[in-house]
């Protein structure tokens, strides 16, 4: 497919825009990351580095098509999914909030509450190294 094409697809202005994509100079926009899967006949998160059986709360968010601040809902503040995809150590979400996440995030809770678990994991402090 040529950059026109995808262009076209997407609906830019420019294929200027998918060029500056291929040289990985910006990342596309959140709300581009479904269309342009679509466009290519690929999963989301299969355009993201990161292992999709396996994805943080951010990769879940930009398959979805969300950016930060779309992630508020009833049980969820913003700064509460910000906490989560940052991987900030705490009190566990209630359920309220990973019920919210999922519906927001269009998956189920058992793939909320493992995305916390990983991006936990992934921010976690290096443990300090015995001498």
């Amino acid at each position: 497919m040529s950059r026109d094409d995808l262009a076209e697809r997407l609906e830019l202005s420019s294929p200027a825009r998918v060029r500056v994509w291929e040289l990985g100079l910006e990342r596309p926009r959140p709300r581009f990351v479904p269309r342009l899967a679509a466009a290519v006949g690929v999963e989301p998160l299969h355009l993201l580095d990161v292992d999709p059986d396996d994805p943080p709360p951010a990769a879940l968010r930009l398959a979805a098509g969300l950016a930060t601040n779309e992630m508020g809902a009833p049980g969820v503040s913003v700064m509460t999914y910000v906490r989560l995809e940052d991987g900030r150590p705490g009190t566990e979400p209630t359920a309220d909030a990973v019920h919210a996440v999922a519906g927001l995030l269009g998956v189920d809770e058992a793939r909320v509450q493992a995305a916390i678990r990983r991006s936990r994991r992934d921010h976690a402090p290096l443990a300090p190294s015995g001498g």
